[in-house]
């Protein structure tokens, strides 16, 4: 088979070209190789049914998760552990989550600037955590959560709480309303 009868020249804007031509030549990989392998890659996922902005989202997403070192653990022994931990060391319990609210403030920070810009991911991120409803809003200055179905106990949900409070806190925000109950956890703040 002959390798130059199975290309189709396509057109792509000069920029794209010059980009594709500089991450070949990085990659190690011809152009023809790298361009087939991300049609390919896309254009299977578009088919699954994502849109290209959502392609996009998922890989900054993907990209967030593992800068902070996340790891997959389901819900229920998550919340399970919380509990246990809460009823030896509620003091310890709380301070580990409100310091991981404060990591992620610091992150938010450095790569996004700030809440709101974070905040456009969060659709994204309601398809991965335990919730049925997972929203969070955050515009002029404003900002909500409303989530149920997130922690199964009323201790996952009250450190989840202490977690939000602190990554506003760090982010300048006041907090002027938490409700918390086993699986419900809505917040409101405004920016200081």
């Amino acid at each position: 088979m002959n390798m130059k009868k199975d290309r189709v020249n396509i057109a792509v804007a000069k920029e794209v070209t010059e980009v594709l031509a500089n991450t070949a030549e990085e990659l190690g990989m011809t152009q023809y190789a790298l361009a087939n392998q991300i049609l390919a890659v896309g254009l299977d996922l578009i088919r699954q049914g994502y849109s290209v902005a959502q392609i996009k989202e998922i890989a900054q997403f993907y990209k967030v998760m593992t800068e902070l070192e996340s790891v997959p653990v389901p819900g229920r022994v998550l919340d399970r552990m919380i509990v246990e931990m809460y009823k030896e060391n509620p003091d310890a319990v709380t301070r580990a989550w409100c310091d991981a609210g404060k990591m992620l403030a610091a992150y938010i920070k450095a790569v996004f600037g700030d809440l709101e810009k974070a905040v456009e991911l969060a659709p994204y991120v309601a398809r991965v955590v335990p919730a049925r409803r997972f929203e969070v809003k955050a515009k002029d200055g404003e900002f909500t959560m409303d989530t149920i179905g997130v922690g199964y106990s009323l201790e996952s949900v009250q450190i989840t709480a202490k977690a939000v409070q602190c990554l506003l806190e760090e982010l300048n925000y006041e907090v002027e309303e938490i409700i918390t109950a086993p699986g419900i956890l809505r917040v409101k703040a405004v920016k200081k």
